[in-house]
């Protein structure tokens, strides 16, 4: 029961600091497409998606391989992640994120990169794509998302590589003391003592709490405006429903977008 709670905290906060930190992106003109009103950029940004899936499938065999590569793209998204707020000196962080996960790959670690990265990535793209394109992006992932998962499987195969590899590419949520996450692929069964979601559960719906924040002229309650909030709302109820199917691997994003996009659509009928 904790283990949930503590994985709708986290995409909460990860929301709400990326609405914080987004003035501060948009300043450093950090955006990942010029146009974002422009719904191509969804097709681009799945095809992106499709081909760093291929590649990470083909390359999984070869572990040293596909870890060297990892590091350096991680290296490569931190830095950019804490540009806005320390230019050039982004680089010595990044450096050292890279090394705690080289050297010491337990859960923290990977949860604290996960979040840092997941932040970034949500506002970064969350002001590079207004929300109609943004739908549309959610709508296509979580499609993807289903048949990967229930039809394919391949995404399943995807989870298990990147798990094993160590990786800020999910959030790890022990449910037992005991649990060493150095011991993932080795020990027989420690796999089961973690809830595990990946960080583009987190990531994707949440563009949509950004661009309604930055993009629309929805009323404001405190910070945030109505249309994020409301997006907000839907996002955490899927959720919700989510984590009460935990026992075998779910597609994450179809319980995740369409009550995003629901919670959008109402602000806007308001």
């Amino acid at each position: 029961m904790k283990a949930r709670y503590a994985i709708l905290a986290i995409y909460f906060f990860a929301a709400l600091v990326a609405i914080a930190v987004t003035p501060e992106y948009e300043a450093a003109g950090v955006q990942a497409f010029e146009n974002p009103g422009d719904i191509s950029n969804s097709i681009l940004y799945f095809v992106a998606i499709l081909a760093f899936t291929a590649f990470i499938l083909v390359v999984s065999r070869y572990k040293a391989v596909l870890q060297l590569v990892m590091y350096g793209l991680i290296l490569i998204s931190v830095y950019y992640v804490i540009y806005p707020f320390a230019g050039l000196l982004s680089a010595i962080p990044a450096v050292i994120i890279v090394l705690f996960l080289v050297k010491k790959p337990n859960w923290i670690v990977i949860d604290v990169s996960a979040f840092l990265l997941s932040v970034g990535i949500i506002s970064i793209f969350g002001i590079s794509l207004e929300p109609l394109p943004a739908i549309v992006l959610l709508l296509i992932l979580a499609i993807y998302d289903a048949i990967s998962v229930y039809r394919t499987k391949h995404m399943i195969s995807l989870a298990e590589s990147v798990t094993r590899l160590r990786l800020p590419l999910l959030f790890v949520i022990p449910l037992t003391r005991d649990f060493s996450f150095e011991a993932i692929g080795s020990k027989e069964g420690e796999e089961k003592k973690a809830i595990y979601i990946g960080v583009g559960d987190i990531v994707v719906p949440n563009i949509l709490v950004v661009s309604a924040q930055h993009f629309t002229s929805s009323p404001a309650i405190g910070f945030i405006k109505l249309s994020a909030l409301m997006s907000l709302s839907g996002g955490l109820i899927g959720l919700a429903i989510l984590l009460r199917m935990v026992g075998k691997p779910q597609a994450g994003l179809p319980f995740l977008n369409i009550p995003t996009i629901a919670g959008y659509l109402l602000s806007q009928l308001l």
